[in-house]
């Protein structure tokens, strides 16, 4: 009774070591999640759409080797080294994750990548200034000043592709203003773009609307004591832009003067000067008939000792 129990224990021992033995060698299929590692990515390039970070691997095996597979040191690596700027269709392949020789890798999900692409770069390009309005009636823009007026700008190629110039924020020039202004604005930059400054400074400068005229004008001599001369002719015509503001004063003749100074000590005799204006601000000569007039200088006796 006694040996037949030791029989029987040896028995069930040697069935179970069986057993264990039989189910470690059978095949399994499992689902294991795995990292995604990139190599060879291309300097200066980044992906910019379609990156994930875990792929779903199906592998088959027996239940002994799928257990014993260590999953932290398990990845897909997926080499970049030939992507190119814009769209990359990669397929994943089993043939590429290679875990032990025992285990195979049945299936992987996603079956590819659509991986975008792109590279930073830097250009310089010119800063526009928007503004708008005049500092008041009967005025127009001149020119403008802008420190600095390129500036390089990052960001990656797609981005910058159509970037021709960089706007600045809208300025608004003071109605009834000066005919200059000045300030600082912030650059207006696209999505995903860098620039070496932030604003810039400015300087407008606006002028007066203005009409050319031609008007007869008397000439008016400069008196001194010590001598005395004659003027040939004594009036000229003139060509002049006036601005419209100004003309719109009734007496604006009134404000022109044309002037003959020959100087505190001129050489007697005859010689020739060139008549002054004075006018307001504003106010040009364009064009003068005669430029230069005659005049006889004589002592004044009156004063001759």
């Amino acid at each position: 009774m006694w040996n037949n129990w030791q029989y029987r224990a040896l028995a069930l021992l040697l069935a179970m070591m069986c057993w264990y033995v039989v189910s470690g060698q059978e095949k399994v299929e499992t689902w294991l999640e795995v990292p995604l590692e990139f190599v060879n990515l291309p300097q200066q390039m980044e992906i910019t759409s379609g990156l994930v970070n875990k792929l779903q691997v199906r592998i088959r095996g027996t239940s002994n080797q799928v257990r014993s597979l260590s999953t932290g040191r398990l990845a897909y690596k997926l080499d970049l080294g030939k992507l190119q700027v814009g769209s990359n269709v990669i397929p994943l392949v089993p043939e590429n994750m290679a875990i032990t020789s025992a285990v195979e890798v049945v299936e992987i999900n996603p079956t590819r990548l659509e991986l975008v692409a792109d590279v930073m770069v830097s250009k310089s390009v010119p800063v526009h200034l928007d503004w708008e309005g005049l500092p008041g009636e009967d005025t127009h823009f001149l020119n403008a000043t802008l420190v600095p007026d390129q500036v390089t700008v990052t960001g990656f190629a797609s981005a910058l592709e159509n970037v021709e110039s960089i706007p600045t924020v809208r300025v608004q020039v003071p109605a009834e203003g000066e005919l200059a202004a000045s300030g600082r604005a912030r650059l207006l930059l696209p999505k995903d773009v860098r620039a070496t400054v932030s604003s810039v400074s400015y300087e407008m400068n606006f002028g007066l609307i203005t009409q050319e005229i031609w008007i007869k004008m008397n000439l008016e001599p400069v008196t001194y004591p010590s001598f005395t001369y004659t003027m040939d002719p004594k009036f000229i015509r003139v060509k002049l832009a006036v601005p419209v503001r100004f003309l719109k004063d009734k007496d604006w003749r009134e404000k022109l003067r044309m002037v003959v100074d020959p100087g505190s000590n001129p050489a007697l005799g005859q010689s020739v000067v060139r008549p002054e204006p004075r006018f307001p601000e504003g106010v040009k000569i364009l064009e003068s008939k005669p430029e230069e007039i005659e005049i006889i200088v004589q002592r004044n006796e009156s004063l001759t000792p």
